[in-house]
């Protein structure tokens, strides 16, 4: 039965072995997320359909209703695409659910079915299938299932499959489609917005860069801290929700804590700037776009010296920063990425750059013994100030950062979400647009040693006989800090010892440099 609802759209309620055929198979279009289904899911599936399937077997022979009766698996979103001489029908909304149903159909038939001609280039999706393969082998057999009836059961699935003929028309859908499968986030949705914007008269092109970008996409998730552990890890959220989307919108006093899905899609999606097809608009800061230094010669004019340039495939050199305008298409991955690998190689990749390793050795030391929502301003300030004026610097500025976010810490027991924000906000002026501003790291230090915390710390003389009980998250912290430092109490964290500590582990981390270059 089909239904048109317009000339763009048509709606039918299909078998599984109708949805597609031979010369018009099933596929997946480039802006398709990783096959992500966890064991509950698989699970939940095999239990639904096993279900049926003992309800047909039960059934007297006479009761031919039953038999014949479907079982629905919800909508899925289409659109026909043309490549070259082969026509598709590429599935936009349920292929989670069809490439599950794929595996099992393997698994009971030992061949996938024709009609389904999915292509995954994430590595992820392919561990996965193969995990989502694993998981449902050990349920058939752990719970005995008859097999056959397993599989007569394909004859009877039934899908509402809303068919469109504009990719346009299917992205809107796409967009506001609620399924039962995994539901869509925002980044989910950001990565189909700006693969669908790499769009020019040239389809192989366009293509490639889809592929090229969708990679890309997939190394941003596998960063940050869950990476070694869990391959159902993303790490996409994290970045924009928490680095991105804060670095630029925590302006001047407007600073609020959640930002919402729309807003997210907006700034991120609508507000982002056409540029020519793989092509990404570079802001230079002011006139200076190659110089280092600037010196007027013997001869009266002016002898420019150029800033080495890297241009190689780390992405973490790649020339933005985190508040220019983004470029719609590759621009959005690249600037993705960039800002993925930059947090990755501040704090969750060893470092051979001396000021980043020394930074990495308080960060684990101290800085973890802070409370979630204090770790987590630390880590913007630091990307953001890393993005703005690179390593130099970089120990004297998370030691100051931390006096000022220790003291926090030692004066209130409860950290609640909104101290960060109020941190931020209540300032004279806003942390995060001071170090935006900067010219050199003395700008920011300037802005830190405003405020005098000496009394703070004055008052937590005394911290040490508490310790030992392990009680309060204010002993514990300053216990770490003066471990650090090498105190026996922190009334003597002064600003000068702060500027003195660090010039003492540079010339250090100096000193193990040179050696290594003789050695090497």
């Amino acid at each position: 039965m089909t239904e048109r609802i317009s000339q763009d759209v048509s709606v039918a309620l299909k078998s599984f072995n109708e949805l597609a055929s031979a010369a018009c198979p099933l596929a997946l279009d480039t802006y398709q997320r990783a096959y992500v289904w966890g064991e509950d899911k698989i699970h939940q599936l095999l239990t639904d359909l096993t279900d049926f399937a003992q309800q047909t077997v039960n059934q007297p022979l006479s009761n031919k209703k039953h038999q014949q009766e479907a079982y629905y698996m919800g909508t899925l979103l289409m659109h026909a695409k043309t490549q070259g001489n082969d026509n598709y029908l590429c599935v936009i909304d349920g292929q989670q659910r069809l490439t599950s149903l794929a595996i099992l159909y393997w698994l009971l038939k030992n061949e996938v079915p024709a009609h389904i001609q999915f292509e995954f280039r994430s590595s992820r999706s392919l561990v996965n299938i193969q995990q989502a393969k694993g998981a449902m082998s050990k349920w058939l057999t752990k719970h005995n299932v008859d097999r056959q009836a397993l599989f007569a059961i394909f004859a009877q699935l039934r899908f509402t499959v809303i068919s469109v003929t504009k990719e346009d028309l299917a992205f809107t859908f796409f967009d506001t489609q609620n399924n039962r499968g995994v539901p869509l986030g925002s980044t989910d949705l950001l990565k189909a917005y700006h693969l669908r914007a790499i769009n020019s008269d040239d389809g192989k092109l366009d293509e490639q860069l889809q592929s090229h970008c969708a990679t890309r996409w997939e190394a941003v998730q596998l960063h940050g801290k869950g990476k070694s552990t869990s391959q159902k890890h993303d790490f996409a959220p994290e970045l924009f929700h928490y680095y991105l989307w804060r670095s630029r919108n925590w302006t001047g006093n407007q600073v609020v804590e959640l930002e919402s899905k729309d807003e997210m899609l907006s700034h991120f999606g609508e507000q982002t700037k056409s540029t020519p097809n793989g092509e990404v608009a570079l802001y230079p800061a002011g006139q200076n776009q190659w110089g280092k230094t600037l010196r007027l010669t013997a001869n009266n004019d002016f002898y420019l010296t150029p800033s080495p340039q890297q241009f190689g495939a780390q992405a973490s050199s790649l020339p933005f920063a985190l508040r220019q305008p983004v470029s719609k298409g590759a621009g959005f991955f690249l600037y993705a990425e960039k800002y993925a690998a930059m947090l990755n190689m501040l704090f969750y990749k060893p470092s051979l750059t001396p000021e980043i390793n020394a930074m990495q050795v308080f960060y684990n030391e101290v800085v973890l013994s802070l409370s979630h929502y204090l770790q987590s301003l630390f880590r913007l300030c630091v990307l953001v100030y890393f993005d703005r004026l690179g390593s130099q610097g970089l120990l004297r500025f998370v030691l100051w950062l931390d006096h000022r976010l220790g003291a926090i810490r030692l004066s209130q027991a409860d950290i609640r979400r909104e101290t960060p924000l109020k941190f931020l906000r209540d300032a004279k002026r806003n942390l995060l647009d001071v170090i935006a501003y900067a010219y050199e790291s003395d700008d920011v230090i300037q802005f830190l040693s405003q405020n005098d915390v000496g009394k703070i710390y004055l008052l937590n003389d005394g911290w040490e006989k508490e310790i030992k009980n392990n009680r309060l998250v204010q002993e514990r912290y300053a216990s770490r800090v003066a471990s650090y430092y090498g105190l026996q109490q922190l009334t003597t964290k002064t600003p000068e010892f702060i500027d003195a500590y660090v010039k003492k582990q540079l010339a250090e981390l100096n000193t193990a440099k040179n050696k290594e270059a003789i050695d090497g």
